[in-house]
């Protein structure tokens, strides 16, 4: 009788703590879906397990950052807007990645 009292009383604890769990990523999604009217991320690329470069949109002025999981660095800003980025992406022009390795090609000449 003892032990199935500890173990109901852990089964509603950890009960507890997946329904807290649930509600606060639940509360977070909603948070970041409201709050990002002025800045969207546009495209994303997997560059390793804890390593990708994102497209960004902030007030129309696109830049390339890239993230890992101890910072984030501003990679470039872009001249094109994001209207004309989107326009790019569905008449048919160069996909981001193609777009990308112009953006470096002239990026590393520069320097």
């Amino acid at each position: 009788m003892q032990y199935f009292q500890m173990i109901m009383a852990l089964v509603g604890v950890l009960a507890l703590v997946f329904l807290l769990f649930w509600i606060m990523k639940k509360f977070n999604m909603r948070t970041s879906l409201y709050n990002s009217k002025n800045m969207k991320i546009l495209e994303r690329i997997n560059l390793g397990p804890d390593k990708m470069l994102l497209l960004v949109s902030i007030c129309g002025k696109c830049m390339v950052l890239g993230v890992t999981t101890s910072h984030t660095e501003k990679i470039c800003d872009l001249e094109q807007s994001e209207e004309e980025l989107t326009a790019m992406t569905t008449e048919g022009n160069p996909s981001f990645m193609e777009s990308f390795k112009t953006v470096m090609g002239n990026f590393k000449k520069k320097k």
